[in-house]
């Protein structure tokens, strides 16, 4: 499946990104945090994260470029690729970044885009864990912002595995790219600094940007198929009414008797009506 020209209104989303960026203040402590946000309150650390201020002309270009992304035409696999790439570019906190998707069929959980091999590595480990920021917030349908404490704490098992890995920091933001398959965009960092909320708002504008690409191909392509369906059910109509005319003249019959003997002949060889009644005509103009 290719996608094409989202519904990612640039206007829309850098007025929605100053309006929670530009006139807020540097830090925010996370108790304030939205109720959407899953991160571990008891932890002193967390409130001194160091947010990086970006400007309205930096957040201006970060939705231009990824809107020109996302206008480019690319099968989904490619297309989660280049997002990975382009926010792991736009927020500076972020070191690498990955998609994970896990299937309603209760199949494995699969990373089917990332920057780096160390990102797959990360994900692997909660994998195999069964547990980890990207699945809560694939399962949960929530942003998950947490340090490499507080992942100790929720995640004893997932934190042990990637102990000697460096990563200090989890951001991850539950994706739908279809009803049968749920995922998470996930980005690590090895500053124990954390993410921060701006970080948060960008990521989820991102994810927003994304599954609308997703969710209009497909109901383009749903419409190609049915235009397709119409169009072949048209020609098919065709060539039997020509089909019956022949055998009208032929036989004396009416039209009724026509499409009977059509019928009894496509079952007698196995063969669906209009490609027979496609033979009849050709067979009649090859002549």
């Amino acid at each position: 499946m290719k996608l094409a020209t989202p519904p990612f209104q640039c206007a829309q989303d850098r007025k929605f990104l100053r309006d929670r960026i530009v006139m807020r203040s540097p830090v925010r402590p996370v108790a304030d945090a939205p109720s959407s946000i899953i991160t571990d309150t008891s932890s002193p650390a967390v409130e001194d994260v160091a947010v990086y201020e970006y400007s309205s002309d930096e957040i201006s270009s970060a939705v231009e470029r990824f809107g020109a992304l996302l206008r480019t035409s690319m099968d989904l696999p490619v297309l989660l690729q280049a997002v990975c790439g382009q926010i792991v570019a736009t927020i500076p906190s972020a070191d690498m970044a990955g998609v994970t998707v896990l299937s309603v069929d209760s199949n494995p959980p699969e990373t089917v885009a990332r920057t780096d091999e160390r990102a797959l590595d990360v994900d692997v480990d909660q994998y195999r864990a069964n547990e980890g920021p990207c699945l809560e917030a694939a399962r949960a349908g929530q942003v998950v912002r947490v340090r490499v404490d507080d992942a100790a704490r929720k995640w004893p098992v997932f934190a042990s595995n990637v102990a000697g890995m460096g990563v200090a920091s989890y951001l991850s933001a539950p994706l739908t790219t279809d009803e049968q398959h749920v995922g998470a965009l996930n980005l690590y960092s090895y500053s124990d600094h954390g993410f921060s909320e701006i970080d948060e708002v960008l990521l989820q504008v991102f994810v927003a940007a994304v599954e609308g690409a997703v969710w209009n191909a497909r109901r383009a392509q749903q419409w190609r198929t049915e235009v397709d369906g119409l169009h072949e059910a048209m020609r098919s109509r065709a060539v039997i009414e020509q089909a019956k005319g022949v055998l009208m003249a032929l036989h004396g019959i009416d039209d009724v008797r026509a499409f009977e003997m059509l019928v009894e002949q496509s079952q007698q060889r196995n063969i669906r009506v209009c490609v027979l009644a496609a033979e009849l005509v050709g067979s009649l103009t090859t002549r």
